[in-house]
């Protein structure tokens, strides 16, 4: 790894961080490298720099939606902390870095409705936007006008909605390889109180959730049964490799129970996806 300059270069950045704090599972090994990124010209630069050095790179949002391994991530991790968030009418301009929790504040703090299915939801703008994070029948991409991103040649453009493929947990994120940098949202003018009570409300619906440290739910929520309801029915719930288990609360969800490794979930996802099938066919 041509990385012996690299500290010259990129100021701030720091040499063999433990990356499970920085995962909602808090699970995961160290970064060669690891540079916090809280402007957008940071995160240009440091991808710039890692590609000019020939720097493998990894992008890093809230973290609550991975899994690291054991062994960590060789390479640069760039953890985007951009945050800005600014309201013009019904638009909302965020930066990918800022967490919907503080989108969906500041969204309703100005009576704009839209974003309260995202209320409780972890994770950052980008991440959401990467994966079309949503729950009761709305999703992030329904409110997306455009996104800006960071392309493979270093080239900063605007993406409409229709062009970011936006369907069930997917965008063309996914597999572009583009960086999120900042996306403008579409909200509707309502009454404060309605939108607090709706907030409260979604709230409280994810107060039956697991408290222990997960990335939610695992897997994608086949037809016609959901994911956790069939690895309930194969006895699963409580199961438990290492540290690992699968939540008695949630089948769905697989939690950390203070010390679980990587190698532990992913025993315990192999055996969700193996009795599953072997019961009810292949849903998993």
């Amino acid at each position: 790894m041509r990385g012996a300059n690299i500290e010259k270069i990129l100021p701030g950045i720091k040499k063999n961080i433990l990356l499970a704090p920085y995962t909602t599972f808090k699970i995961g090994g160290p970064a060669s490298w690891f540079f916090e990124a809280r402007e957008t010209e940071e995160i240009i630069k440091a991808v710039k720099v890692a590609s000019e050095l020939k720097i493998p790179y990894f992008i890093l949002g809230g973290g609550s939606n991975i899994l690291v391994s054991d062994k960590g991530l060789r390479g640069l991790v760039i953890k985007i902390s951009t945050s800005k968030i600014k309201i013009l009418g019904e638009t909302l301009f965020v930066e990918s870095g800022a967490s919907l929790g503080e989108a969906v504040e500041k969204a309703k703090n100005h009576s704009l409705s839209g974003l309260e299915f995202a209320a409780g939801i972890p994770g950052t703008i980008g991440g959401a936007i990467r994966g079309n994070a949503g729950a009761w029948q709305e999703a992030i991409g329904d409110k997306i006008i455009r996104v800006q991103v960071l392309t493979f040649k270093g080239e900063i453009k605007w993406l409409k909605a229709a062009d970011c493929n936006f369907s069930y947990r997917e965008s063309r994120f996914k597999k572009s390889g583009e960086i999120i940098l900042e996306a403008e949202l579409k909200l509707k003018s309502g009454d404060k109180k309605e939108i607090r009570r709706k907030i409260l409300e979604n709230l409280k619906k994810r107060k039956n959730q697991p408290k222990e440290p997960s990335i939610g739910c695992i897997f994608l929520n086949p037809k016609p049964y959901p994911a956790g309801e069939l690895i309930d029915r194969c006895g699963l719930k409580g199961k438990r490799i290492g540290d690992a288990q699968i939540s008695p609360k949630h089948a769905n969800f697989i939690v950390n129970l203070g010390q679980a490794r990587a190698c532990d979930v992913i025993s315990l996802i192999k055996l969700a996806k193996e009795k599953v099938n072997k019961k009810f066919g292949s849903f998993a």
